[in-house]
């Protein structure tokens, strides 16, 4: 999770996707997904797919829709650096919430669409990982400067694609 040092490459996105907020962007008014969640490119089905699909999923898209001022986009983006399979910008502008989801081209998000809204609710919650990322234990690293990684995040994505997969009847994901 990139928090912060981020904001001026997410200014930078949303400036160039700018025209692709309206022109890609579904309407989703049947969509139970939440009304704060906006999706660029063509991925809301696989989205409500998986929301019908994971329980633990629904939950997490239900504390986001209760998050006053609180705006999440999720984007496809084939530029992810290879280190990583997705990353999620996160910045406060007054009492507004930003939250910008990067995920890879991928025909399955569930675990790393899970994954990265467990640290859009770690941040909701106020959960100062800077600090936690010093205590041995608390299942918080820092992975590079500035760019965290939680057990909690890890747990989230594993559980998700675990009841997606046993929705299709498919074996789980490790």
């Amino acid at each position: 999770m990139r928090v912060e040092s981020w904001v001026g490459v997410t200014a930078v996105c949303l400036i160039v996707f700018s025209g692709a907020i309206g022109a890609g962007q579904q309407c989703r008014r049947s969509s139970p997904l939440p009304a704060n969640v906006f999706l660029l490119h063509d991925i809301a089905e696989p989205l409500e797919r998986i929301y019908a699909q994971a329980p633990s999923f629904r939950v997490q898209c239900a504390r986001i829709a209760a998050e006053e001022g609180l705006r999440v986009t999720v984007r496809i983006d084939p530029l992810i650096p290879s280190r990583c399979r997705a990353f999620t910008t996160l910045r406060r502008s007054g009492k507004r919430l930003f939250a910008d989801v990067h995920l890879r081209p991928s025909s399955d998000h569930a675990e790393v669409l899970a994954h990265e809204f467990e640290h859009i609710l770690e941040w909701i919650e106020g959960i100062d990982l800077p600090r936690l990322s010093r205590v041995k234990g608390s299942g918080v690293r820092e992975v590079e400067f500035a760019v965290f990684e939680t057990d909690r995040a890890q747990a989230a994505g594993r559980a998700v694609a675990a009841e997606a997969s046993r929705s299709l009847g498919a074996p789980a994901a490790d």
